[in-house]
């Protein structure tokens, strides 16, 4: 039986949460102050005391390395890291793109069952406000059969498995540039055979189920055995709250062009919540991941105060 103690501090809301085998035995999310720094010890204890466990009970830490509230993150990086090192227990942590996947794929569970019951692709994309005007995203798709590489969970539901697999690699870009880019990523998820980077141009997804010739797909919208195939894309992340117009116009363009991609808006998952960072390790667990190296991470470089 293995005790794991989740902790994010990433946004606004402070969330603790402890499982046991993947099942929530203790929760708090505190929502309402915004004082982490001087919340977090308090709340921990009320988790722990919640749950009858002390910190000795723990058998992992895991914790949200962002990108996030610059000092938000690092309380629970910090406390994570102490807790680690003093009762000589191993840490974890996750980016917060992987985990507002997860967290969309699992709290979708139930038409994402369906949508694959009718063979249809679905993907996810988190999209995170991390000012400066700039979208930090990445794109994931979920299977019904397991891939070697880009797996990041896993998950059982009515008897089926689902996969989530990454597909394109962590990317800033402007939220002007973002716009123009959209309808290009959307045709090399959906229609075209590949998926390149946008920075680099290496093709890192080959597709061998849509046409190569992308007018002739959408001019009959159909896949290669001659039925229609709709395609999902679910948005999911903070940026949802700050770009809500200028998404809703990018899925009003893309659906007025392709009637077989339904883009979804996911608006319950704004926030990451830490039982899902629970959920989480243990998968790394059971695929004999025992530890990651806490630090936080950055989109832009870093820069010391009084460093040039």
């Amino acid at each position: 039986m293995k005790t794991i103690l989740a902790v994010d501090s990433t946004t606004e809301v402070l969330g603790i949460s402890l499982s046991e085998n993947s099942k929530i035995i203790s929760e708090i999310k505190d929502d309402k102050s915004c004082r982490h720094m001087v919340n977090i010890i308090g709340n921990l204890d009320t988790v722990l005391k919640n749950s009858n466990k002390s910190i000795k009970d723990v058998d992992l830490f895991a914790v949200n390395l962002g990108p996030g509230n610059f000092t938000g993150g690092r309380i629970s990086m910090s406390i994570v890291k102490i807790f680690s090192m003093l009762s000589q227990k191993p840490a974890i942590g996750f980016n917060a793109l992987d985990v507002f996947s997860v967290q969309c794929m699992l709290k979708n569970i139930e038409s994402i069952a369906q949508k694959k019951s009718e063979s249809l692709k679905v993907f996810i994309m988190p999209l995170m406000d991390v000012r400066n005007n700039e979208f930090f995203f990445s794109i994931y798709e979920i299977r019904s059969n397991k891939e070697d590489t880009g797996q990041i969970y896993e998950f059982d539901f009515r008897s089926n498995r689902y996969h989530l697999l990454k597909r394109y690699e962590n990317c800033v870009l402007k939220s002007e540039e973002f716009s123009k880019k959209f309808p290009e990523i959307i045709r090399k998820l959906f229609i075209l055979d590949y998926l390149r980077c946008f920075k680099c141009n290496d093709q890192i997804y080959e597709k061998n189920d849509f046409y190569k010739d992308s007018k002739s797909f959408a001019k009959d919208k159909t896949t290669a055995n001659g039925s229609k195939k709709e395609s999902i894309l679910m948005i999911t992340g903070n940026g949802i709250r700050s770009y809500r117009i200028l998404l809703e116009k990018l899925k009003q363009d893309i659906e007025d062009s392709y009637d077989f991609i339904k883009i979804r808006i996911d608006e319950k998952n704004i926030n990451p919540k830490s039982k899902y960072l629970n959920y989480m390790a243990h998968y790394s667990l059971d695929k004999g991941l025992e530890s990651l190296p806490i630090s936080p991470v950055y989109i832009r470089d870093f820069i010391a105060f009084g460093e040039k």
